[in-house]
């Protein structure tokens, strides 16, 4: 019987394998009391998937990101399944979430963001693939980006729902290609680091390309296409709503598609409202009905899909030896700092991921006259000097 999940070692597993693996973890939390109103903490190596899933049974597991501080685990006020099983709290989450997601989200505010059970078993972006990419078991697809951001376990789920293969890799953006994966969900960021020239690319696998978390622009989406030999689909939403929009054919250059049928998505004061909800994010819809994102409102830098903060770095850049800071960018992160940065106290204060790529050592920060400073003008400026 084809594998449902595949490791790097050879360790595969049917997904009535899968499904035997969780049902322990289902049981202790029976036993210990848990019930739907709990909410229970799951670090995100990918061997924990067994016991996410299995939580999924009985409570609502948060998946955490397991590079994080313990300063940031703080914010969110979740007990943690390490090697003993904290006792349940109760009345932490409403019965109809199946997992919750650790995100700044598009409030600028730490929080736990649930997906319901609409959002897991018919809303989701994981369905929205099925649908659109058509899916099926004699498909596979790689770890490229982690269990805790929603995007991620919404491709594993995708996996489990068609019996598609899901491939666990070491370093999944070097040996991709040895699995020969069909399909691939990820930022262009993410498709970026696939494209290195050291990769060899030769069987030409890949079918559907979904892009999340960014804009394709027009000479990027060139070059990616042309690298895997397959037309992107690119789309855009948010985690609170889910994929708002998508574009198949015909396709615009700088844009993130149509709006799906069942989105009400409206632009006031050049912000998107979807559904009634301040998504925080800019842009038009143009005459043909696509739509453009053309900045963040709320100076959110996504990532490779994860949601970082410019004043939570900021903050650790100062407690790492800078005098002054500011951080930008759109999707990625870059700083100005007044000082000298020392990167190991740096390393130790936030995840690896929300690290500047660069860090431009400046005698004085230019701001305004009540010390505020605009992010998106300073990006631009950088991006018309070429120093990024």
């Amino acid at each position: 019987m084809k594998p449902f999940l595949v490791f790097e070692n050879g360790t595969t597993y049917t997904k009535a394998q899968f499904d035997t693996a969780t049902k322990k973890y289902a049981s202790q939390l029976k036993k210990a009391g848990y019930d739907k109103t709990c909410r229970i903490g799951v670090f995100s190596n990918t061997e924990n998937v067994f016991k996410i899933f299995g939580a999924m049974q009985v409570c609502s597991p948060v998946i955490i990101d397991h590079t994080m501080t313990e300063h940031e685990l703080s914010y969110y006020n979740i007990d943690i399944w390490n090697d003993i099983l904290p006792q349940p709290r109760y009345n932490q989450c409403n019965t109809d979430e199946v997992v919750g997601i650790c995100s700044s989200g598009s409030t600028e505010k730490h929080r736990i963001i649930p997906i319901t059970e609409d959002q897991y078993y018919r809303d989701g972006l994981d369905n929205n693939i099925q649908i659109h990419g058509n899916i099926t078991e004699n498909d596979s697809t790689i770890n490229v980006i982690p269990l805790w951001v929603c995007i991620g376990f919404q491709t594993f789920a995708l996996c489990y729902k068609t019996g598609a293969t899901y491939y666990i890799l070491d370093d999944p953006w070097k040996f991709w290609p040895s699995v020969n994966p069909t399909f691939i969900i990820g930022s262009p960021n993410v498709l970026r680091g696939m494209m290195s020239p050291n990769v060899l690319y030769e069987n030409m696998t890949i079918r559907h390309i979904r892009t999340v978390g960014a804009p394709m622009y027009k000479d990027f989406k060139i070059e990616a296409q042309k690298f895997f030999n397959c037309i992107t689909t690119d789309s855009y939403g948010v985690n609170e709503i889910g994929t708002i929009s998508i574009m198949h054919y015909p396709q615009k250059y700088n844009s993130v598609g149509y709006v799906l049928d069942n989105i009400d998505c409206k632009v006031i004061d050049n912000e998107i409202i979807v559904n009634n909800f301040a998504t925080g994010d800019l842009g038009h819809i143009d005459e043909d009905g696509f739509l453009f994102i053309t900045g963040r409102k709320k100076e959110t830098i996504i990532n490779g899909g994860w949601k970082i903060m410019p004043y939570e770095v900021e903050q650790a850049l100062l407690d790492s030896g800078a005098s002054d800071v500011v951080v930008f960018g759109y999707d990625t992160v870059y700083a100005e700092v007044v000082g000298k940065i020392d990167l190991d106290l740096l390393k130790s204060k936030i995840a690896r991921y929300k690290i500047p790529e660069k860090i431009f050592y400046v005698e004085s920060i230019k701001r305004k006259g009540q010390g505020k400073i605009n992010r998106k003008n300073l990006l631009d400026e950088y991006k018309q000097n070429r120093k990024i």
